[in-house]
């Protein structure tokens, strides 16, 4: 009962969220980079085969960096509001928490799909170049959608949107400098094991896809761990 009454109250808003609007207009941005560095003079095909692993790689990497903002910035304001705080006095404590997380990783992954499809028309539309498929978007999706829940994590620890927003891009980028200079210790950070898992890796790994998609798993875990932990036990309305 509690549950549904919760779940139903997240999806509205969502549904009317201006953060995930805000995110969607973003993600435009970094497709236009991408496509703006496309050579001309290189054929197609050649090029294809060229650029296929590195831009899919480019692809997760900032749909993991949008999706963790969206998760933070969407969740540490509505604690910073006291939003979080009422809705755990009218429907207890468990069901507020963990259908905003659902909800944010619902929302960071449409955030990732809208940034593959615009890769997918940028690409395909403007150069003519086929290098971003259904796989590609499926993938983009659910790596927005973890990073969305990782983000969602750090919202609820951090409880200040200003804040939020810089530590959870932070807490997942060093991994993209990591990758070229200790790929060793880069290996089993969290972006480096889900665009691993996700079948793109930022440099070489010692550890399987199945590894890297367990140690990105239990990233998750724990962060989410940790956030419930200081919810239950943190004053939600100071």
């Amino acid at each position: 009962m509690m549950v549904g009454r919760a779940a139903r109250i997240e999806a509205i808003r969502l549904l009317r969220d201006p953060t995930l609007a805000a995110c969607v207009g973003i993600a435009v941005l970094p497709v236009i980079a991408l496509v703006a560095g496309i050579p001309e003079a290189v054929p197609r095909e050649q090029l294809a085969d060229a650029l296929e692993g590195p831009m899919r790689m480019s692809l997760l990497a900032n749909v993991a960096l949008l999706g963790a903002a969206f998760g933070a910035v969407r969740t540490a304001a509505a604690f910073h509001a006291g939003v979080v705080g009422r809705d755990a006095l009218v429907l207890h404590a468990g069901p507020p928490f963990w259908t905003r997380v659902v909800a944010t990783a619902v929302g960071a992954g449409a955030v990732g799909g809208a940034m593959g499809v615009f890769a997918l028309l940028g690409t395909s539309v403007l150069n003519g170049l086929h290098v971003f498929g259904p796989a590609s978007l499926a993938a983009a999706v659910v790596v927005a959608a973890g990073a969305g829940v990782w983000g969602s994590a750090i919202g609820a620890l951090v409880r200040s949107p200003l804040a939020a927003l810089p530590i959870a891009i932070v807490s997942l980028s060093p991994a993209m400098f990591l990758s070229t200079v200790v790929p060793d210790v880069a290996a089993v950070l969290p972006l480096s094991s889900a665009l691993h898992a996700a079948g793109s890796p930022l440099g070489d790994s010692w550890i399987g896809r199945d590894g890297s998609a367990a140690i990105a798993l239990l990233w998750l875990i724990v962060a989410l761990g940790a956030a419930f932990l200081t919810y239950r036990r943190r004053s939600l309305l100071a």
